[in-house]
């Protein structure tokens, strides 16, 4: 099938393009820049993702939404929280979610800050005071659903860039032009591990208003001292996005109210981490990373609302879901990137 080549198309549109146009099966064609001209390449072939009830680690895949090229590390079951369009109700769902790499090439475009991911480590012993600890961020690491995932079989070679890749996966060749890539066997319990909660995220809330969706992922990262007082962090990940993306709409102003034993917080700004993303069929989504610390492990909430502008003017409201911050669990905290474990 022919990708229409329009000089100004961005890759995230030629990559939805081509995963529309193809089915399970068929040969992955995506459109890359160039100096010149803009030219296909074939990336692999397309997976039936209805057969895949838990992706295992190693899949490649592309991103529905944010149109990157991801391999997933690992996968954890996940409470869903929804409230569904038109309904008062909230459903309870569980769901599959994944830690993924993403591709270096794709980090320019993918349309959200590339440092969302985030833990806690133990201090250098020159700087460390008793419980003291430093938030470490992930460049080039996203937690995604079962239903962002559109997998594929690389060809031509596994061609991923991340610094993680290597000192995680092994890719073998299957002697007909296609790689398979897997977890290295000594790694896999480090990665499947109930505790590592900093990975596995604690609860996903989900909230839809006049089409614009937002999904909050809540991450418990553990207890710290903070100002000689113990605190514990918590990191989270909001994503919005435009299900009409033809109607665009701005992200104006954000604000976010946190309820602690009988403490309240309110935080208001312009936009998110300072721009003011735009949500239209070039850019349906966008995401951003915060953290968040509590004295107590119980009793924590947090919401709130965007502004959002319409392309006549018009300003509207957009609720964030009601979000519980709560955990008793003890969690590993053994770095994910550790070069020695390869």
């Amino acid at each position: 099938m022919f990708i229409p080549t329009i000089s100004d198309m961005k890759l995230r549109s030629a990559i939805q393009h081509s995963v529309r146009n193809f089915s399970a099966g068929k040969v992955l064609l995506s459109r890359f820049r160039s100096a010149t001209t803009p030219i296909l390449k074939e990336i692999g072939l397309l997976l039936p993702s209805t057969n895949k009830p838990t992706f295992e680690a190693g899949q490649i895949f592309i991103h529905k939404t944010f149109a990157y090229k991801g391999v997933v590390v690992c996968s954890f079951p996940c409470r869903l929280h929804e409230k569904r369009s038109q309904q008062n109700e909230k459903h309870l769902l569980t769901r599959d979610f994944y830690q993924v790499l993403i591709h270096r090439y794709d980090w320019s475009h993918m349309g959200f800050p590339v440092d969302i991911t985030s833990y806690l480590v133990d201090a250098p012993m020159e700087n460390k005071r008793h419980g003291q600890k430093m938030l470490t961020l992930i460049n080039g690491m996203d937690c995604v659903s079962h239903e962002d995932i559109i997998p594929f079989t690389p060809s031509g070679g596994v061609n991923f860039d991340h610094d993680l890749f290597d000192h995680i996966f092994n890719a073998s060749h299957d002697g007909i032009g296609l790689y398979d890539i897997a977890m290295k066997p000594e790694l896999v319990e480090r990665y499947t591990n109930p505790n590592r909660s900093w990975l596995g995220p604690r609860d996903v809330y989900r909230e839809r208003t006049e089409n614009i969706e937002v999904t909050v992922m809540t991450f418990y990262l553990g207890a710290n001292m903070v100002g000689g007082q113990q605190q514990h962090m918590w990191r989270y990940v909001i994503r919005i996005e435009n299900k009409k993306p033809e109607n665009g709409v701005i992200l104006r102003e954000r604000t976010l109210k946190v309820y602690s034993l009988n403490n309240m917080n309110q935080m208001h700004g312009h936009g998110v981490v300072g721009k003011q993303p735009e949500l239209n069929a070039a850019t349906p989504a966008f995401q951003f990373s915060s953290t968040l610390e509590l004295k107590h492990t119980k009793g924590g909430h947090m919401w709130g609302r965007f502004k959002m502008e319409r392309e006549n003017g018009v300003l509207f409201d957009v609720h964030i879901p009601t979000i519980v911050f709560e955990s008793t669990e003890e969690i590993n905290e053994t770095p994910i990137a550790a070069p020695d474990a390869a």
